[in-house]
């Protein structure tokens, strides 16, 4: 994917991360960021010219283009594992402008819609779509909606660590700059949630203790939490993702700053 990424002739921001889980760290994984207007006056062609070399089934991809007037950002994602996962997001950034002015009515909202598919297996292509919970507002709403992520939520790593890193957010920034969204998924037992600290503007290792208890709980081997930090260096810490994955186990997700790229030219 992220060949075929580099072979557009457009702009794109590469975004890293970090699952944490059952004593690993999958580091296989990237979200390419493209505005949608990098893929031509007409973006629906492109992006369906891409999603079939990914040989992502048909009526998903007419699903993409229905919602993609309405989209501004294009997000490819890929997660390296046994088979591989492709990932491709349509991203609503207007519906959390306007819910974010002053006096805005507060309503849930569809900020991210998603179809994902093993690499082996396009038909295993089913749809996601990450919520902005009217109610999940600031620290105290989104610390609400976390301990209703799930029972037990509150006992869940990831949980602990989300908390954790809002209030080291809470420091540099005005709580309403915390992000929540939550993740539903088509015929999945997946409960996630994602917290986005960009506003916070800290960098990875300030998240390195939160970091630590994580890799306790996940069983990892003394020393992968700092050799992880070691590589992802000066980054900025993004956004983290957690709670029940697809197989019914407790993860963590870390992501940090995106780095711009620019395509190849074709032709």
């Amino acid at each position: 994917m992220l060949a075929l990424i580099e072979q557009g002739d457009f702009p794109f921001g590469l975004e890293r991360s970090a699952k944490l889980g059952d004593g690993a760290i999958n580091e296989d994984r990237f979200l390419a960021i493209v505005h949608k207007d990098s893929l031509g006056p007409d973006p629906a062609p492109e992006l369906s010219r891409m999603a079939r070399q990914l040989a992502l089934p048909e009526p998903m991809i007419a699903m993409l283009c229905g919602h993609l007037a309405e989209a501004e950002i294009v997000h490819f994602g890929y997660e390296g594992g046994t088979a591989g996962l492709y990932k491709i997001y349509l991203e609503f950034s207007e519906r959390v402008r306007r819910g974010l002015l002053p006096d805005a009515p507060q309503r849930t909202e569809v900020v991210h819609l998603a179809v994902k598919w093993r690499a082996d297996d396009p038909r295993s292509a089913s749809v996601s779509r990450y919520i902005w919970p009217a109610d999940g507002r600031g620290a105290a709403g989104i610390g609400s909606r976390l301990a209703g992520l799930a029972p037990h939520a509150a006992d869940l790593a990831s949980v602990r660590a989300a908390l954790d890193l809002i209030e080291t957010a809470r420091e540099h920034c005005p709580p309403a700059q915390v992000f929540l969204m939550e993740v539903e998924e088509e015929g999945s037992p997946r409960r996630s949630f994602d917290i986005n600290l960009y506003t916070a503007g800290l960098p990875a290792r300030a998240a390195a203790r939160t970091l630590g208890h994580l890799g306790t709980a996940y069983g990892l081997a003394p020393g992968r939490i700092e050799e992880l930090l070691s590589r992802v260096g000066p980054l900025q810490l993004g956004h983290l993702s957690g709670g029940i994955a697809r197989n019914g186990r407790d993860f963590a997700t870390l992501y940090f700053g995106a780095v711009p790229r620019k395509g190849a030219r074709r032709g």
